[in-house]
């Protein structure tokens, strides 16, 4: 237990290092440009991700991947991206916790308005569903 949480510690402080200087290259690219190089950072990441924990041949490469990876997402998710408990987002001095601290300051995503539904009433909502176990054999 001890080793592993000394690997993830070594991990995740390389990565607080690498991260924001593939940000860095990456931040003058468009869009779909770093949504591409995130996506291709996948890749590598699912082929030689247990490389990261194992080591072996990949290790580079696959810590490469991740960094530029995570880096590339921070840069076009709206709200950055968290892993191991770090966040990485657009802003370089952010003091957020995690992606979830930037909800209030995204931009909305469309400028369509849509109708929320109004809440039915509980016992609809109950009576709906026992309904629904009584149908599919499922009621306990």
């Amino acid at each position: 237990m001890r080793g592993e949480n000394t690997q993830r510690m070594v991990l995740l402080e390389t990565l607080r290092l690498a991260v924001p200087m593939h940000m860095a290259e990456l931040r003058p690219l468009e869009p779909s440009h770093r949504a591409e190089i995130a996506s291709r950072c996948a890749t590598v990441i699912g082929s030689h991700g247990d490389a990261l924990q194992f080591g072996g041949k990949h290790c580079r490469e696959a810590f490469n991947a991740l960094a530029r990876g995570l880096a590339a997402a921070a840069l076009t998710v709206p709200g950055g991206v968290d892993f191991l408990g770090a966040h990485w987002c657009t802003d370089p001095w952010c003091r957020a916790k995690n992606r979830f601290d930037h909800a209030d300051d995204e931009p909305p995503t469309t400028t369509q308005q849509t109708d929320i539904p109004a809440q039915r009433p509980f016992e609809d909502v109950i009576r709906d569903l026992a309904d629904y176990l009584n149908t599919t054999g499922d009621a306990a």
